[in-house]
């Protein structure tokens, strides 16, 4: 993902497709490379990626992947991460006032959409964002991106090994200067990891409220006190309160979830089984890949905390929505 990256972003075309053969080998499936110069047309531009494309379809041929065939993978979009609520706001205060309509795309569609397809893992969005910044020597965005990297998965020493082997695919001053800026990223993440001195951090209730997104849930769903693991935990979630009547859509989570029910009366059911009842006090584990579905009863509220680690940076892949008819009590 790295070599291509770097080969789209730069315009190498004449070396793609020896990579492109090799990346498919190696185990990049097809609609990860669709993916991969989708996202790449936002960060290094829509004439390097239709020069790929061009490239890309003569490889495809050769091995009889059939592109239409491509539009067939799921699109549910992924969840935005709690994190996004502070960049998007960055965004409307220093960009919107210069340039209202870039603010805009960059909210809306860049990060609301783009990021939130599920063709490539975030964690992989990252990579090829990280590669492709370093590789055009965009210093001032990678410093972000590197960060947001880490967020979504990525350690540190995956980093640093993506940008070595970029050295010999962009050349080594622009390796160089990536290095420089990820170590930056990396100093000011250890400080911030150990600035406590206590190495415990306490989330008080009610932290960060925010609406759970109406993709996601139906009826009304408050997400407050998010938390994650530093120091390359993947582990995070959050608090949950669904009033009567609202629950989750189906959905899974890559490594299984975690949920404490500390109030209220809720229902949560595993596809193909019974709905189980749930009161303060229960744990619930819902085991890795598991299709299902939870919140409160019709009659009562209910409050959650949910827990899940990271796979890839991705904790949760979003379904369909539970209807009226599945959505029901224990028989």
């Amino acid at each position: 993902m790295v070599t291509l990256s770097v080969l789209v972003a730069t315009g190498k075309t004449a070396q793609l497709p020896g990579h492109l053969g090799r990346g498919l080998t190696n185990g990049i499936s097809s609609s990860e490379i669709a993916g991969m110069v989708t996202h790449l047309a936002f960060y290094a531009g829509w004439p390097n990626a239709v020069s790929a494309l061009t490239e890309i379809d003569k490889v495809f041929a050769d091995r009889k992947i059939d592109p239409p065939a491509l539009a067939a993978v799921s699109q549910n979009p992924a969840a935005l991460p709690a994190s996004d609520a502070a960049r998007a706001e960055t965004v409307r205060k220093t960009v919107a006032p210069i340039a209202p309509k870039f603010a805009e795309l960059t909210n809306d569609v860049l990060f609301a959409d783009l990021w939130r397809r599920t063709d490539l893992s975030r964690r992989d969005r990252s990579l090829v964002t990280v590669a492709a910044l370093a590789a055009g020597g965009d210093g001032d965005q990678l410093t972000f991106h590197v960060g947001l990297a880490l967020d979504n998965g990525l350690t540190q020493a995956q980093i640093a090994e993506a940008l070595t082997h970029l050295a010999f695919y962009a050349g080594w001053p622009k390796a160089s200067a990536a290095i420089a800026a990820a170590g930056k990223v990396f100093a000011q993440r250890t400080v911030a990891d150990t600035s406590s001195g206590l190495g415990v951090e306490v989330t008080s209730p009610g932290q960060s409220p925010a609406a759970g997104p109406a993709s996601y849930f139906t009826g009304a769903v408050a997400v407050t006190s998010p938390f994650k693991g530093t120091g390359g935990a993947r582990l995070g979630g959050a608090s949950v309160t669904f009033q009567p009547g609202a629950r989750t859509n189906w959905h899974t989570h890559p490594l299984g979830q975690l949920l404490i029910v500390i109030d209220g009366q809720g229902w949560v059911q595993a596809q193909g089984e019974a709905v189980r009842a749930m009161k303060p006090g229960d744990t619930v584990w819902i085991k890795p890949g598991v299709k299902h579905w939870h919140g409160a009863t019709r009659a009562t509220a209910m409050t959650h905390v949910a827990v899940a680690e990271a796979d890839d940076g991705t904790t949760v892949t979003w379904l369909e929505r539970v209807t009226d008819d599945q959505y029901h009590g224990p028989a």
